[in-house]
């Protein structure tokens, strides 16, 4: 749909509602604003990371607001960024305790990287044409970017009272190209960069039907998404197979969505109320599969036990709170919530070289419960504490069962009328249950000591956090918090151990009469994680013992791995003539600082020579810098008009071991080429810009 489409249909739709209010409408409000800002861009260096998520350019913005309101009838619109690729238009109508409707249009974009380069013909297409070559000006160039547009429109009705009924259907539409990596066929290491082509499309409708009536309120719902790709397969010449013949890789296939849901709050006695749901959904899609690879430099083929593969997974949910407040100083909520997810999807059977693998289908349930009380005490002081308890299973190959258990207490005093402070603790402690798979050893200890990953090892979590609020008088109010938490994974073989984190913020602002606004913040940021792998039992080939020795190709290491991050900001706004003229100041910085103290443990196996356990550290780990100024006249016309004048200076500085010295191809001979995605990310821009506001 064009702009121009998108703007006459909501013209249209405006100009019958306020004429269909007028002609019944005895009374009415009609106020709104309308504005046109013009601006200059410079950019030097990434435009699309300055526009990551924007469309900031040379050019006239425009937009608006719109409010009718009579006895009878109401209407909302919303507009801006008219014709640019982060419109936005909303449109909110209607009669009042009878209908209410509504569209809305968004367009967002998503800018990775300009300018990028391939020497692929057809990026952006589900055919990528070419022979790789080290000439990297002869290369093409795309655009890493997708751009993202959203419909929706939807009414409900109020007129059946007290039933309820509320229908709506949006659709999505995602067009452009991302970054995709396809591996060589010839070995670890040898991997080509190409574009992906992004043709989304994703239909919604939801209906839901509810009665409200003390002291019940009930409802029921359904929800169906069909999500479309116009190209499931991505066909490109394999860059280094001898004769770069056709490959291909597979991209997101068609799949559906529904749900049905109910909904249930019942009034107790004793201030009490129960709120219950439950829900079914199902997700399906359908695929084919590839029969043949390329590995090992040719083509292989596999041998699979069906053509196609049919995805079906269904989820069950329900839950219940009861939440009651029998006495004036007691509040209290008590819940159960389950959760089940069964994999139906279909058992493909593969046979690859003689060796044979099956889908993994994982099953999960999931039960939780627990209890929440507020207490309210004497002197001012608030308690709250509650305890939960969450039971998962699945039938995951390394742990099939994790028991959480989460304690938290937070207090609250404001026996002043100038401070508030809070305080409190929240701690996790995780059980989990092992069961490897089977392995060539009959090593009990090594079947102990199975790759265990974080996500679900073993795990205690305390969290402890202080706040306090000031507000000694009218015009200054400040607000200072402390958090703290601290991470061990007791039982991880592989990877992450331990991590623990700081943070520290300060917030204030101080108004001075009616000449001047102050306004100033500062947040701290401190995160440590340490990582570490012995023994490799899972290069478990014949004859692999975990008690022998390291060596240079089964070693142990660890990773201290730190992120110190702050960002600050002040600004002010200057009343230099009342209610007529304003300048307005405002800085903003932000810092992160990353780095990674490897350490080899080779057990007396040396590094290399030109290798030590100071030069192997990285020092650039994730780090960036982002400065920004604004400077701002605004000025009172009259009543209804109002200028301003101002100019924005922005620079981004990044640095990371991964980006920094970018190479297209990398190797002699070339094992790996690249396209430039996130390529010399930093910039610098000075925007000017004019603005006027209509208001009526």
């Amino acid at each position: 749909m064009t702009n121009k489409k998108i703007l006459a249909i909501l013209s249209v739709l405006i100009f019958c509602q306020i004429s269909f209010s007028r002609a019944f409408a005895k009374e009415y409000t009609l106020e709104g604003d309308f504005g046109v800002t013009g601006r200059l861009v410079n950019v030097n260096g990434n435009e699309a990371k300055f526009n990551e998520y924007g469309d900031i350019r040379d050019g006239f913005y425009s937009g608006g607001y719109l409010n009718y309101d009579s006895e009878d009838y109401f209407l909302d619109l919303k507009a801006s960024d008219i014709a640019y690729d982060t419109q936005h238009y909303r449109l909110d109508a209607g009669k009042w305790g009878s209908i209410k409707y509504f569209f809305d249009f968004r367009e967002i974009p998503h800018n990775y990287t300009f300018d990028a380069k391939t020497f692929y013909s057809g990026a952006g297409t589900d055919n990528l044409r070419g022979t790789p070559n080290t000439n990297v000006k002869s290369w093409s160039s795309f655009d890493y970017a997708v751009d993202r547009k959203e419909y929706g429109t939807g009414f409900k009705l109020d007129m059946l009272r007290p039933f309820f009924i509320d229908i709506s259907a949006s659709r999505e539409d995602l067009d452009g190209t991302r970054r995709r990596a396809a591996e060589g066929g010839i070995g670890f290491g040898n991997t080509a960069e190409i574009p992906e082509p992004v043709d989304f499309t994703t239909n919604t409708v939801k209906l839901e039907g509810s009665y409200a009536e003390k002291p019940i309120y009930a409802s029921l719902g359904f929800i169906y998404s069909a999500f479309s790709n116009e190209n499931e397969l991505l066909h490109f010449n394999n860059a280094f197979i001898p004769g770069n013949p056709k490959d291909t890789l597979t991209l997101p296939p068609d799949n559906d969505y529904y749900k049905v849901y109910v909904k249930n709050t019942v009034k107790l006695p004793l201030n009490s109320k129960l709120n219950s749901n439950l829900a079914f959904s199902q997700t399906t899609c359908d695929v084919n599969l590839l029969k043949t690879y390329y590995g090992n430099g040719a083509l292989q083929t596999i041998s699979l036990s069906q053509p196609e593969f049919d995805g079906k997974i269904d989820n069950f949910d329900y839950d219940f709170y009861l939440t009651s407040n029998p006495v004036s100083f007691l509040d209290s909520r008590i819940f159960f919530r389950y959760h089940k997810r069964d994999n139906r999807s279909d058992n493909v059977i593969t046979e690859d070289a003689g060796e044979i693998m099956s889908s993994r289908l994982i099953d999960i349930r999931k039960e939780s419960y627990g209890l929440e009380l507020g207490f309210r005490l004497p002197a001012r002081v608030h308690l709250e504490a509650a305890y939960q308890r969450v039971n998962t299973k699945r039938n995951r190959e390394d742990v099939t069962e994790n028991r959480d258990d989460v304690y938290s207490i937070d207090v609250r005093w404001s026996g002043t009328d100038f401070m508030l402070l809070r305080a409190g603790y929240e701690r996790l402690h995780r059980g989990a249950d092992f069961h490897p798979p089977d392995v060539p050893t009959d090593d009990p200890e090594y079947m102990q000591t199975f790759v265990r990953r974080f996500d679900v090892a073993p795990e205690n979590t305390n969290i402890y956090k202080v706040s306090a609020d000031f507000y000694p008088m009218d015009h200054f109010n400040c607000s200072i918090e402390y958090r703290n938490r601290k991470t061990d994974y007791t039982e991880t073989i592989l990877g992450l151990r331990k991590a623990n984190s700081h943070e520290f913020s300060i917030d204030a602002n101080y108004v001075l009469k009616k000449l001047l606004k102050i306004s100033a913040y500062f947040d701290y940021e401190l995160t440590k994680y340490f990582q570490f792998q012995r023994e490799l039992p899972f290069i478990a080939t014949s004859g692999f013992n975990p008690k022998t020795p390291p060596t240079e190709s089964e070693f142990n290491w660890t990773a201290g791995q730190r992120d110190k991050s702050f960002d600050y900001g002040f600004g002010a706004d200057i009343y230099a003539i009342a209610k007529k003229l304003t300048f307005r100041l405002q800085h903003d910085y932000v810092r992160s600082n990353g780095s990674i103290d490897y350490t080899y443990l080779l057990d007396g196996n040396p590094l290399p020579d030109d290798q030590t356990q100071n030069n192997i550290d990285i020092s650039n780990w994730d780090d960036y810098r982002l400065r920004r100024y604004l400077v701002k006249a605004i000025y009172q016309v009259g009543k209804k008009i109002s200028v301003s004048a101002g100019y924005v200076y922005e620079a981004f500085h990044y640095s990371d071991a991964l980006l920094d010295g970018y190479r297209y191809t990398i190797g002699t001979p070339v094992n790996t080429y690249l396209t430039g995605a996130y390529k010399e990310p930093s910039y610098s821009t000075n925007i000017f810009f004019v603005s006027a506001v209509y208001r009526f």
